[in-house]
């Protein structure tokens, strides 16, 4: 007992240490990139991005080797674009969030210490080969003792323990660097941590499906062709999620016509995200089943993100201040949004002369659904360094890189069908101004 706790400590020193090394090299490589940008042995763009890659690859292979939270703080830094180079960002998106299983005596020691009794006093069953494995936790298939099939979802133990060394690392590196960011990296902190700490919280993730599910019913003719996995709240604890098991394929592998479950699925996405303002943030296709009867079943929903009424009428009104060319309303939407306080109102109207876009002026309906909301947020980033108060609002990062991954989804699984058309109608009706008691449907 004691050599395991000894060895759990150095496997964490040695963590720490490499996290400590990675962020001396970030600051010498920004010292460097500052006395090129003052004339001090200056590097060519190509040089500088070569150089941006090469520590962000660093940083990819550190992930890849420690995995638990790195993986999972490198796939969210990579949506900072207001924060991070591009250069460094498109490495990190190499991330991936699949590795190789854990023991199952590791698991079943775990489920044990959540249920306080033996795992088959509980359990009737408990498959040993995991159904799939990530960063900070795998799902196997159980079955219940009254007979209920089970997807278990069980958190890797000491997780928690390592996932606190990261995030103690990024809170230097952040401190370290706030005074030379546009943000408030403390903000950016904040939010990082929190997406962490929600992610290793299964009874969260629980009530998140239950939420999304409940919002997806009020839409009956979308919900016919929907399902989200049932919670048993009996057998589910803060490290163990015990869900109903859903039989099944991914819609990658199914014969039924791609082009419908397509349209159904992001119709799906499209009401999380544009409607209630809750959604799940990770709509790639490993998350879509199709069932027997052919409905897609979402999944996975450990990722997910609210965005708050006054944030959505805010962001709502920026989109709109960009196509209509409103500079006020451009610049008063950055304060409600909460991105910037008063003061900056002036600079912000100055902005907005600079960052609209010439085509983004006279859209048909059409085109204004067809707009591309990522690359018009990081359109702005130039921009922002004149803004003494800028932070980007909770959730908003997430909203953008969920209708990003939907967008692509569409075009790769179902390149027959002209994205405008389902994106269109939640589009327009999200920019036009709130109308009470209309009844809407995602029927075609």
């Amino acid at each position: 007992m004691r050599k395991a706790a000894e060895s759990r400590v150095l496997a964490l020193a040695v963590r720490a240490s490499v996290l400590l090394a990675l962020i001396a090299r970030a600051a010498l490589l920004y010292a460097r990139l500052r006395l090129s940008s003052r004339g001090v042995r200056p590097l060519a763009a190509e040089q500088r991005d070569a150089k941006l890659r090469a520590f962000a690859a660093r940083f990819v292979a550190a992930a890849t080797r420690f995995r638990g939270g790195l993986i999972k703080l490198g796939q969210v830094a990579s949506l900072r674009l207001e924060v991070l180079p591009e250069a460094i960002t498109r490495e990190l998106e190499r991330l991936q969030d699949r590795v190789a299983p854990h023991p199952f005596d590791e698991i079943t020691a775990r489920i044990e210490r959540e249920y306080g009794v033996a795992w088959n006093e509980r359990l009737a069953e408990l498959v040993s080969l995991p159904i799939a494995a990530a960063s900070l936790g795998q799902v196997h298939e159980a079955r219940a003792r009254d007979g209920r099939r089970l997807a278990l979802k069980v958190l890797y133990p000491g997780i928690e323990r390592s996932v606190a060394v990261d995030l103690a690392m990024a809170r230097l590196a952040l401190w370290l660097f706030d005074w030379v960011a546009v943000p408030d990296l403390n903000e950016v902190y904040r939010q990082l941590r929190a997406s962490l700490r929600g992610e290793m919280d299964y009874l969260r993730e629980g009530r998140a499906a239950e939420e999304i599910a409940g919002n997806l019913a009020r839409d009956a003719g979308l919900w016919s062709h929907l399902r989200v996995p049932q919670i048993h709240w009996d057998l589910t604890t803060r490290r163990v999620l015990a869900m109903e098991f859903i039989e099944g394929v991914k819609i990658t592998d199914s014969r039924i016509a791609r082009e419908d479950l397509v349209a159904w699925a992001s119709r799906a996405f499209l009401h999380m995200m544009f409607r209630d303002g809750f959604f799940h943030c990770d709509p790639h296709p490993g998350n879509l089943i199709v069932d027997r009867a052919g409905r897609i079943a979402i999944i996975d929903f450990g990722m997910n993100e609210r965005l708050e009424p006054g944030v959505l009428a805010a962001v709502r009104d920026h989109l709109r201040a960009s196509v209509l060319r409103d500079r006020e309303l451009f610049a008063s939407s950055l304060v409600a949004a909460g991105a910037i306080d008063a003061r900056d109102l002036p600079v912000a109207r100055e902005i907005a002369e600079l960052a609209f876009d010439p085509s983004l002026y006279n859209l048909t309906p059409q085109e204004v659904a067809g707009l591309d909301f990522t690359r018009h947020f990081v359109r702005l980033r130039g921009q922002m360094i004149r803004l003494r108060s800028f932070r980007l609002p909770p959730g908003v990062v997430m909203w953008s890189r969920a209708i990003s991954i939907l967008y692509g989804l569409v075009v790769e699984l179902a390149p027959g069908l002209r994205p405008l058309d389902l994106f269109g109608p939640y589009v327009m009706e999200f920019l036009a101004p709130p109308q009470p008691n209309r009844v809407r449907s995602a029927a075609p």
